[in-house]
Formats: C-alpha cells, structure tokens, sequence
C-alpha cells in the first residue's frame, strides 16, 4: 500500500502572491509623482526668488543696441557669453557701493574665457550727458548702467549680474549642475545676487563657468586712455578695439 506523500512548503522560496505586480507599479508610480512634485515646488522655490529674473535689468539688457566692427575687424563666429559683472558690498542694501565692475566673455565653442575689469571712472553717457560708471551706478542705480557701458566698450552684453565680490568662488565650488546644485547653495549664491537672469540661464551659466574653468580666465585690466573731463579732472576712455580682440570677440578681418 502506497503512503501519500506530505506536501511540505519552502520557506526559503517566494511565494507568488496575487497582484503583486500591480502593487510593484504602484509602488513606484506614487514615487515617481512625489519626486516629480518635488522638483516641481524646488523648481518653483528656486524661480521665485527675488534676486533672479530681475525686470529691471532684463530690460536693460533687451534695450542694447548691436555692437559695431571697428576698420579691419570683424566679429568672431564663435559663440559667446558676455556677463557684466557688477561687485557691490550688499546686494540687498538699498544703496550698495558699486567696488568692481567686469566684463566677463565665456567662449562657449573653445570652452575658454576672458575676465576685464573695467575702470570705475570709465567715460559712458546716459543719453543726455556724460558722466562715470561710478557717478552712473551712484545715481542710478545697476540697470542704468548696461546700455552705457556697453556703448562705451562696444560689446553685447549676454547678462547682467549684480553680485559680491566672492560670487565666482561660490560658482566654482558647486560640485554638482543642474537644479539640484543651485538648490543646494541656494541660500548661499542666490543670496549674493541679483541678475536678468532666469533659473535656467543661471544654471547655463555655472556650467559653462565650470567647463572653461574659473582659475582658467585670462584676467587683464580693460585698456583705456586717461581723457580731460571738462571740469578739471580726468575720465577713463575704453579702447574698444583692444578691448574686443583681447575678450576675443573681434578678430581681424582676413
């Protein structure tokens, strides 16, 4: 006679369990919703600080005019980003001293880039007199400053960053792109700010700062004359066309 065998279950073997892959799914699209609401209100954060998409600068920025080929140069074909960078003490006083005012030009197609410091006492004219960068940004304040300044060096600027004086510091030590790094030193560079620039631009910018590299800057003082202001003193005259060829923005013409 014949016993029956007893059916012994594993315990070391899963078990199919009814609709478990259902639950799997899920699983991760409820995941997937709570990261996707996340980058969405760390997104939202990120844009709706203050001290980034600037009206005033923005329109500053949009109301510049071409720049002009100097006699035997011509504009380079390679792509650029030309950001004037304002220093000031206090981003958030409500007359920050103007320190330093730069050109930066971040040669996207070479991944290579120029930094020119340009002269507080440079020669602009606000469209009814001249006057100094410095007395310009004193009076005015930055936005009144980059269709003047960009007449007077003759170049077309990208951007407008008003900023501290450890800003590129700030920029060079995000170890990381995209928003997850202007999040995580939000407090710290958006705090030290304030630009025409939208999110994205800004995270544009850090990364190509990143790949040129900013210990990698040809930094150099913009060439300019000393010219007789009128009243007894002097003003700074841009050389425009040094200016130009030494940002890499002109070449000469072949």
């Amino acid at each position: 006679m014949f016993r029956q065998r007893e059916r012994f279950e594993r315990t070391d073997v899963p078990r199919d369990v009814p609709y478990r892959d259902a639950v799997a799914i899920g699983v991760l699209v409820a995941v997937f919703v709570g990261l996707v609401v996340l980058v969405a209100s760390l997104w939202a954060r990120a844009n709706s600080e203050s001290s980034v998409a600037n009206k005033d600068l923005s329109a500053s920025i949009a109301a510049q005019g071409e720049s002009v080929n100097p006699e035997g140069y011509v504009a380079s074909s390679d792509v650029f980003t030309n950001v004037l960078v304002l220093t000031v003490d206090d981003v958030d006083a409500a007359n920050p001293t103007l320190t330093k005012a730069q050109v930066v030009s971040l040669n996207a197609t070479h991944k290579s880039g120029a930094l020119a410091t340009i002269p507080l006492d440079t020669k602009v004219n606000d469209g009814t007199s001249d006057t100094t960068l410095s007395e310009l940004y004193a009076s005015k304040g930055a936005s009144a400053c980059v269709v003047p300044l960009a007449n007077a060096a003759n170049v077309k600027l990208s951007h407008v960053l008003l900023a501290t004086d450890d800003i590129w510091e700030k920029i060079a030590g995000m170890k990381s792109s995209g928003v997850s790094a202007l999040l995580g030193s939000a407090s710290d560079v958006l705090s030290s700010i304030k630009t025409d620039m939208r999110t994205s631009q800004l995270l544009d910018l850090v990364e190509l700062a990143q790949a040129v590299g900013i210990d990698n800057l040809s930094a150099f003082d913009a060439p300019a004359a000393a010219e007789d202001d009128g009243n007894g003193g002097t003003w700074s005259v841009i050389d425009q066309t040094q200016l130009g060829v030494s940002l890499g923005t002109l070449v000469a013409a072949s």
